[in-house]
C-alpha cells in the first residue's frame, strides 16, 4: 500500500513518453548504436528536466509556420542530400541544424479547451496504436532474429529495406521530402492563409 502511494508521489507529472525513450536509449546502447543512443538519451534528459522543473520554462502554444518557410527549409535540406555524399560532414551539419528546429516544432503544450473524442477519432487512434505496435514488435523480432542467427535478409529490419533507396542521392532527397511533409501534416504546424 505504501509502495503504491510512494510511486504515485515519485511519478506524479511524468511524461508518458519518458519510459519509452529510456527503453529505446537502452536498446541502442545494447546494440552498439551509440549515435542513436545519444539522440534518444538527450530526449530523455529534456523530458526529465521538464518533468522535474529543473529549468524555468513556459512552453508556448503550438507553433504556426508559413508554407513558404517550410518549403525553403525542405528545398535546402533536399539540395544538401542530393549534392553531397551520404554520411558526409554536410549531412551531419544538416542534422545538427534541423534537430533544434524539429524540437521546437514538437515541444509544446496544448492550451485551451479540447474537443471531446468522437467515435471517428477513437477509431483512428486505435488504428494508429495498432499499426505502431505491429511495426515495433516486427522490428524488434527482426533485430533479435538477425542477432541470434546472423541473418538479416530472411526477416530484414526497416533500415535494411530502406538502405538501398538511401544510397541514391535522389532517393535520399525524395525520402526526406516525404518525411518532412508527413511531419508537417501530422503536427499541423503550417499556418493557413489569412491567419496570423
Amino acid at each position: 500500500m505504501y509502495l503504491s502511494q510512494w510511486l504515485k508521489v515519485v511519478l506524479s507529472g511524468i511524461n508518458p513518453w519518458l519510459p519509452v525513450l529510456v527503453f529505446v536509449t537502452a536498446f541502442h546502447i545494447n546494440r552498439g548504436s551509440f549515435g542513436d543512443a545519444i539522440i534518444f538519451g538527450i530526449g530523455c534528459l529534456l523530458l526529465i528536466a521538464d518533468w522535474k522543473r529543473w529549468v524555468p520554462w513556459h512552453m508556448p502554444e503550438r507553433p504556426k509556420i508559413s508554407g513558404w518557410v517550410i518549403g525553403v527549409v525542405i528545398l535546402i535540406s533536399c539540395s544538401v542530400l542530393l549534392f553531397t555524399q551520404r554520411d558526409g560532414w554536410q549531412n551531419r551539419v544538416l542534422l545538427l541544424t534541423l534537430a533544434p528546429i524539429a524540437l521546437s516544432m514538437v515541444y509544446y503544450r496544448d492550451h485551451g479547451p479540447k474537443p471531446g473524442a468522437t467515435k471517428q477519432m477513437m477509431r483512428t487512434k486505435w488504428v494508429w496504436v495498432t499499426l505502431a505496435l505491429i511495426m515495433a514488435v516486427s522490428e524488434l523480432f527482426a533485430y533479435i532474429f538477425a542477432a541470434v542467427y546472423k541473418d538479416d535478409s530472411t526477416y530484414p529490419t526497416i533500415s535494411i529495406l530502406v538502405n538501398p533507396t538511401l544510397e541514391s542521392p535522389w532517393g535520399r532527397a525524395i525520402f526526406l521530402t516525404l518525411w518532412m511533409l508527413i511531419g508537417v501534416g501530422l503536427l499541423q504546424i503550417r499556418r493557413k492563409r489569412g491567419t496570423k
